[in-house]
């Protein structure tokens, strides 16, 4: 993550004369956009949300007017704020109902510290790949984005199932 930031730093127009800051916080259209997707797709099967909801922000974002290296980034790097926040939410549900569980709960913990290895061991593939120019950046962004938001819909999974 401190790469990417320093490599938009570094792709920041100097012409201008300032350096501006790109927008890495969600926007509250963006929350609400994946918020309401969830709530729609509420019930189908996990592959069906993943393919509904993950990339309604950070898909179109090559494809807008003016876009370039360090905007996709950008947008990129608020979906998968946005996505690690519902990560973060409901892995901490699931911690907290599994405290009469400690083996399901570890075995949680160990799942999720895996996944972390391997997200950035699989994302750090596209940036050793690409490594030296601005593409890395966009698909080592691009991979950290779709691997949350996969890793968000699944820990859903995780949560929904210990309602049975």
């Amino acid at each position: 993550m401190i790469r990417v930031v320093l490599t938009l730093a570094l792709l920041l127009p100097a012409s201008t004369g300032a350096l501006a800051e790109p927008e890495f916080e969600p926007a509250a259209s963006e929350r609400k956009a994946i918020a309401d997707c969830l709530e729609k797709t509420a019930g189908a099967p996990e592959l069906k949300q993943m393919a509904a909801c993950i990339g309604i922000i950070g898909d179109a974002c090559a494809e807008a007017p003016g876009a370039n290296t360090v905007s996709i980034v950008a947008c990129h790097m608020r979906e998968q704020k946005i996505w690690d926040g519902y990560l973060n939410q409901w892995y901490g549900e699931a911690m907290t109902r599994l405290a009469d569980d400690i083996a399901a709960q570890v075995a949680l913990k160990d799942a999720q510290r895996a996944w972390i290895s391997f997200r950035d061991a699989k994302c750090g593939y596209w940036q050793k790949r690409y490594e030296g120019g601005t593409i890395a950046s966009v698909v080592t962004g691009d991979c950290m984005r779709v691997e949350t938001g996969r890793r968000a819909l699944e820990m859903r999974v995780i949560l929904d199932d210990l309602d049975h």
